[in-house]
């Protein structure tokens, strides 16, 4: 037991690091948040997207609507079919060589939410699609039918009831978001996860792994059980009662 707690609990050998490892988290922090903020907002587009259908009698604009569509899922699928730490290595190993000037000064951070955002994207497009399909159709007949356009009823019927519906679900892809951006370490990104496996190699001590642990179940427990509070408010909205097996 004494040599469980020296190389996985030692103060003494996490105490230089921790403002390394704080540091880390800030970067893990700033990660998550932007990743979020630009996946959760082409996720919502990619879902409209996927979703539209026109039943108007113009040729050109029924082709607009079915090439939207398909470029949709097209990616949807693709994204959703590749690990993410290969999207992260291809992107740091491949955009300086595209010849693009904003790709070719990009850091190892920027490549890091770049390969995240587009990864997260297909996968919040279809808990969001989830959503939207949940919403009655009768709500969007009684939006038409009080003079809103399909816009209009888009954004104030639809969209508002189907974000509200995919809550749960949304907090557990932040939970994994907030996991997987320890994948960027790999490209030399300065996370907790990197910043306390560096450490570990130098001082051959697991305390500030362990540090690193610490620190990531201070931000996902709260989130877990804020799930499961709404889970549970949920099902008494509705009238459902917990299930008991004996």
């Amino acid at each position: 037991m004494g040599t469980i707690k020296d190389l996985f609990f030692s103060w003494d050998a996490v105490r230089p690091v921790l403002g390394d490892l704080l540091r880390g988290f800030w970067v893990t922090i700033q990660l998550t948040l932007l990743s979020l903020l630009f996946a959760g907002t082409g996720a919502l587009v990619l879902a409209v997207f996927r979703q539209t259908r026109t039943a108007r009698p113009s040729l050109l604009k029924r082709a607009g609507t079915c090439v939207m569509r398909v470029l949709a899922i097209v990616y949807i699928d693709v994204f959703r079919g590749l690990p993410a730490l290969l999207v992260i290595i291809m992107l740091y190993v491949s955009l300086p060589f595209t010849g693009i000037p904003v790709f070719k000064d990009f850091t190892g951070f920027q490549v890091a939410v770049l390969g995240l955002t587009l990864v997260y994207m297909a996968y919040l497009a279809e808990i969001f699609r989830a959503g939207i399909e949940a919403v009655e159709r009768g709500q969007v007949e009684a939006a038409r039918s009080l003079g809103m356009s399909n816009l209009q009823s888009l954004r104030k019927v639809v969209l508002p009831q189907a974000v509200r519906r995919v809550i749960p679900p949304l907090l557990n892809e932040i939970i994994i978001l907030s996991k997987d951006t320890s994948l960027a370490g790999v490209i030399v990104v300065g996370e907790v996860v990197y910043v306390a496996r560096t450490s570990q190699a130098v001082t051959l001590n697991s305390t500030s792994l362990t540090g690193a642990a610490v620190l990531f179940l201070v931000v996902t427990l709260p989130l877990i059980r804020i799930v499961d509070r709404y889970i549970e408010r949920d099902r008494r909205r509705r009238g459902g009662g917990r299930v008991v097996i004996r």
